[in-house]
């Protein structure tokens, strides 16, 4: 039997340095550990140890699809997002650490109890259970047009044991108001641009990036909804791409809405847009 180490010499021999895989030995180490069920450091502490057949096979597995693009997440079908792990598949977006700006900026306004929250586009139900989960007083809901998303959240649900509930709808058209927050990450890649995304972004599903002509088009119907399913002071959380900032701004103009803060990712772009009904 190969060791530990024999085979992450291999792996960080076989992926490729791409954006995606930055550091490939590093990356071959984690699809080792994730493979054996075994926690990284202990690969480190003990590269000696023989690795049993069986789990030698799924790791090889898996580097020949991640070397062909495929998400690491897909391999092991979850994501950690903000400390937890969820349940993920080709049927959702694979959570990003852009997405937690957005939970934090959530989680860090001055919102009394019993809050009433939407989570628009849930996809695996990341952003709404982990608002429920951290705080548990507020009654948040989600909402996805797309039934196999659904099905990813109602699992991500019963394990985390956090009960919201989950409705069937395009954006927040069958949701009856009023609310007072809603959190959105909606499609904002460009229709033109969804070639150019990262390899492994390409493996996230269609619908779940493709934002139309210009990124904009779920975002501009949210947006435009705002005023009917918001309370009077109501506020929305969305996240958006690079170079969106003065467009979305304009747009929630001329839904009657204000923009009260930006929040920048660490590459400095403006990622999240706070608004609040005029």
């Amino acid at each position: 039997m190969a060791t530990a180490d024999d085979l992450i010499a291999d792996g960080a021999q076989l992926l490729p340095r791409r954006e995606g895989i930055p550091d490939p030995r590093r990356e071959a180490t984690w699809l080792l550990a994730a493979a054996w069920g075994v926690e990284e450091i202990a690969l480190r502490l003990h590269p000696e140890r023989e690795v049993p057949e069986e789990v030698a096979r799924r790791y090889e597995s898996w580097l020949e699809r991640r070397a062909a693009g495929e998400p690491a997440h897909h391999l092991t079908g979850s994501c950690l997002f903000w400390g937890r792990d969820f349940e993920v598949s080709p049927a959702v977006l694979v959570p990003r650490p852009e997405t937690e700006l957005l939970v934090e900026t959530a989680l860090n306004l001055p919102l009394p109890c019993e809050t009433k929250v939407l989570d628009v586009g849930t996809g695996s139900g990341c952003i709404a259970l982990t608002l429920a989960a951290e705080r548990p007083q507020w009654r948040v809901s989600a909402v996805d047009r797309s039934p196999v998303a659904l099905a990813v959240a109602r699992r991500n649900r019963d394990r985390h044991g956090v009960a919201i509930p989950l409705f069937l709808a395009d954006l927040a058209s069958a949701v009856a108001p009023p609310w007072d927050l809603i959190v959105a990450n909606l499609p904002y890649v460009p229709t033109d641009d969804i070639g150019q995304v990262p390899v492994e972004v390409r493996h996230d599903p269609q619908a779940a990036l493709d934002g139309g002509d210009d990124g904009l088009d779920l975002v501009r119907r949210l947006l435009a909804d705002l005023p009917r399913i918001l309370r009077i002071c109501g506020g929305a959380i969305l996240e958006i791409g690079e170079g969106q900032a003065e467009a979305v701004a304009a747009v929630a103009e001329n839904s009657g809405l204000a923009v009260a803060r930006w929040v920048r990712d660490v590459g400095g772009v403006k990622r999240v847009i706070v608004l609040q009904v005029r």
